[in-house]
């Protein structure tokens, strides 16, 4: 195999775009396939590219970025489990998903793939009649009345005839359980279980729960308040992120707050990345933003300030460094979390 070849297929840019590139960035390395440029020797590299790589590395020592180690060590940290919440119930939550399937484990490795928060589930040895509809109609046959709530409509499949036994949910049930209804053919399933999400979270699919607290707080004590909610700060590293996470404060922060008008207040949110060291940002999981190629800082920013700053989410989906005892509102992201406090008992 041509190792030159398989490896540089890319088409140059120009000198002065790529040094341009290189600074502005202020990083080479791409965890999403823990290749960097600064690996291969320098007889595969044009020699423009090597002239260019050169010149950002003396532009800035941050271009090397992180050791591959450590970004491929908080990737594979993070796996999200899915536990069982209710036993014959399924939600009415939008489903974005339909399989049939074995095992609730292939199940919920299609939940996966399709970026699903909960999942109903139902075992192939559950009979393919919904028990509770008809103690439902035999009550009504008998003119009697029964104390079980009907479905009161069918959303296990597009097509009426077919059935399927994996539904792949867009977002979880929250606290009320609003959504839940009675079917003995499934069993409920989400990311979100000890504690369900409050009625005040905001759910944004494919990405996660949020709660966006209009109170004025410093980072410290933002930070510590996402805590207490079974969260952290926002995780925004990423343009979907970003965009989403934006676009919700912008709907729901430019509304009257207290009784007083809004309009006057920055509509500015603290997030979870924090720069512990000059130049140096976290995220909320404590991974290294060099990390993640996605950036998004307003024009001037970061600040380049003696003490550390902390980062807030604009409603224009920019970010801005702040001083960190200055209070501002803030974003909370709750955590996908572990069993149900009482185990949810299957085989009843």
């Amino acid at each position: 195999m041509n190792v030159r070849s398989a490896m540089i297929d890319f088409k140059l840019m120009d000198f002065i775009q790529l040094t341009k590139t290189c600074v502005y960035t202020q990083i080479i390395y791409s965890p999403a396939d823990n290749f960097s440029l600064f690996s291969l020797p320098r007889t595969m590299l044009p020699t423009t590219l090597q002239l260019s790589l050169l010149v950002c590395h003396l532009a800035s020592m941050q271009v090397t970025a992180k050791p591959s180690g450590i970004c491929t060590q908080h990737r594979e940290r993070i796996k999200h489990h899915f536990y069982a919440v209710r036993h014959c119930q399924r939600s009415n939550q939008s489903i974005i998903g339909l399989i049939n399937t074995n095992t609730v484990q292939d199940c919920a490795e299609f939940a996966r793939t399709k970026q699903g928060m909960a999942f109903n589930f139902g075992p192939a040895n559950r009979v393919r009649n919904n028990l509770f509809d008809t103690m439902e109609s035999h009550s009504t046959n008998t003119g009697g009345t029964s104390s079980w709530s009907s479905k009161k409509e069918d959303s296990t499949s597009t097509d009426p005839d077919e059935f399927y036994n994996c539904q792949i949910l867009e977002c979880p049930e929250y606290q009320n359980f609003s959504s839940i209804v009675n079917d003995t053919r499934f069993d409920y399933y989400s990311l979100y279980s000890r504690p369900t999400p409050s009625i005040n979270a905001t759910c944004l699919p494919s990405i996660g729960m949020f709660i966006l607290d209009d109170r004025k707080l410093n980072y410290s004590q933002a930070y510590n308040e996402c805590r207490s909610m079974s969260g952290s700060l926002a995780h925004i590293a990423s343009e979907a992120r970003t965009n989403m996470i934006a676009r919700m404060c912008a709907a729901q922060g430019d509304v009257v707050i207290n009784g007083t008008s809004n309009i006057t207040d920055p509509n500015v949110y603290y997030v979870g990345l924090n720069e512990t060291a000059r130049q140096k940002f976290y995220t909320s999981a404590d991974e290294p933003l060099d990390c993640f190629l996605y950036r998004a800082w307003a024009p001037g920013h970061p600040r380049k300030t003696r003490q550390p700053s902390c980062v807030a989410i604009s409603t224009n989906r920019s970010w801005t460094t702040h001083n960190c005892n200055q209070p501002k509102r803030f974003v909370c992201e709750l955590h996908t979390s572990g069993p149900p406090k009482h185990e949810v008992q299957l085989k009843r």
